[in-house]
Parts: structure tokens; sequence; C-alpha cells
């Protein structure tokens, strides 16, 4: 009998993964008869997605979840797809230098918290997040986007402390 193969994930079981690990920003609000997915497959999942909010929601879940960090690390060392992997680094960089830069907000949101570690900083060739209490990195990051995104990682910032879910 053959394997049944497993469902591709859809942007609802993103959505509702992200709600189960208290980043509960993006809707809809889960109904409950969503796939479960893992933490590796939510990370992967964002960071393929085509939907620019679920990729943004990645660097929340890192600053939500520091531990999964480790996770990022182990999926960037896996054979994925070049703009899959710059996705996946871009937006843990992101996290690494928001999470510097808006320490005592997200101590205050969330309790302590261990810090992401450094990683794929020479790799892009971009300061220590110590610098400028990471100000000037996550300036450095954004400046080789079309878009403004020094402005939306300022708005997820926002967005993750003053949630529904936040506190509750």
């Amino acid at each position: 009998m053959a394997a049944h193969p497993t469902p591709a994930i859809t942007r609802d079981d993103l959505v509702a993964g992200l709600h189960a690990r208290r980043v509960c920003y993006l809707a809809p609000t889960p109904a409950g008869d969503e796939r479960v997915v893992s933490d590796e497959e939510l990370i992967l999942g964002l960071a393929r997605s085509k939907d620019s909010r679920l990729r943004f929601a990645l660097v929340a879940l890192l600053l939500r979840h520091p531990m999964l960090s480790d996770a990022v690390e182990r999926l960037c060392a896996q054979a994925h797809p070049p703009a899959v992997l710059g996705e996946l680094r871009k937006r843990y960089l992101a996290a690494l230098y928001l999470q510097r830069l808006w320490r005592t907000r997200l101590r205050l949101a969330f309790g302590d918290s261990p810090l992401i570690p450094e990683r794929f900083t020479a790799e892009f060739r971009l300061p220590s997040p110590e610098v400028m209490h990471g100000e000037m990195g996550l300036q450095r990051l954004t400046e080789h986007s079309p878009y403004n995104d020094w402005s939306s990682y300022e708005q997820l910032v926002d967005l993750l402390i003053e949630q529904p879910c936040s506190r509750a």
C-alpha cells in the first residue's frame, strides 16, 4: 500500500502555527482544523511564502522564541533553494538586530529571554549586533531592499508587543 503524500502547508496552517507559538497578530484566527506544523516546518514555510507578511512573521517568531534560532541554523545547513536560504538568513539577521535594538521593550513585554546568537553577519559583511545596539546592522541590512524594510521591521515590533495574545 502506497504512503499518502503529506499535504502542502497552507497559509492558514502557517498562521495557526504562529498563533500556537503566541505570535498572533496575523489573521485569520485559527479555526482549529489546520495542520499542526513542527518548528522547522513553520520556519521553512514562512521563509518560502509568497506573502511578505508571513516572511516578516519569521522575524517576530524569532523575537518571541529566540531558542528557535538553532532551527534556522540547521535549516540553513540543509539543501534548500538559494532564495529560501537567503530569506532565512535575512530574517534571522533582522531578528538578531531588532532584539538588541528593542531589548528593553521586548523584556518588558515578554520577560527575560536568551539572546539570539550572532550568525551570518560575516557572510553579509554586517557589523556585530552589539554595535549601536543593533541599529547600524539593521540599517545596513535594510539598505539593500527596494522597499522600506526599516519601517516594516519597526511596525513588526509594535504589532508583536501590542498583539491580542501577548499578555494572555
